[in-house]
């Protein structure tokens, strides 16, 4: 989908194309506003609230903050779901499961990386390119214990996911 063009120099700029512009140039964010736990779960599931739309044939630069905690034997692991044709390719700071710092990259949108619990609170940033082909949809979060293991971990609130249309 194409930008919205402005009109001809000289001519008005109507209410319409003004409002069209800036939605395109407005990031999109989705905020965790309440703390999400799982217990005994090692199946990727949607994240309840870290998620958000995108348009056919669009690019979007993606960033998402992570505040976590997992257990040192669950540890977390995280995916994506996203309209059929998208591609993702995104990179970003972590630890892995061992709970040395890392920096992954060259991760693709079926990479489902493990990153570290520790039992204490830890954070893991990540951003990237999304590329979505002819069918609009949601790009959303999915996460879950690396090890299915009866203790708690949660995704607290304040993590965030932005989107920002570039093309």
């Amino acid at each position: 989908m194409a930008l919205t063009t402005l009109p001809p120099a000289g001519s008005k700029l109507r209410a319409s194309v003004l409002a069209a512009l800036m939605a395109e140039r407005m990031p999109i964010t989705a905020r965790k506003t309440a703390n999400e736990t799982i217990i005994s779960n090692a199946t990727l599931q949607n994240d309840d609230e870290l998620f958000v739309p995108v348009e056919a044939s669009c690019e979007y630069h993606m960033e998402l903050r992570l505040n976590y905690t997992s257990g040192t034997a669950p540890d977390l692991k995280i995916g994506w779901t996203y309209p059929t044709g998208t591609t993702i390719r995104w990179s970003g700071v972590d630890s892995d499961t061992a709970g040395a710092v890392r920096i992954s990259g060259n991760l693709l949108e079926t990479s489902v990386p493990a990153i570290c619990g520790s039992g204490a609170d830890l954070q893991a940033a990540y951003t990237g390119m999304v590329v979505v082909g002819v069918n609009a949809g949601t790009l959303q979060l999915q996460w879950a214990q690396n090890t299915l293991t009866a203790s708690n971990s949660t995704v607290y609130a304040g993590s965030f996911l932005t989107i920002k249309r570039t093309a």
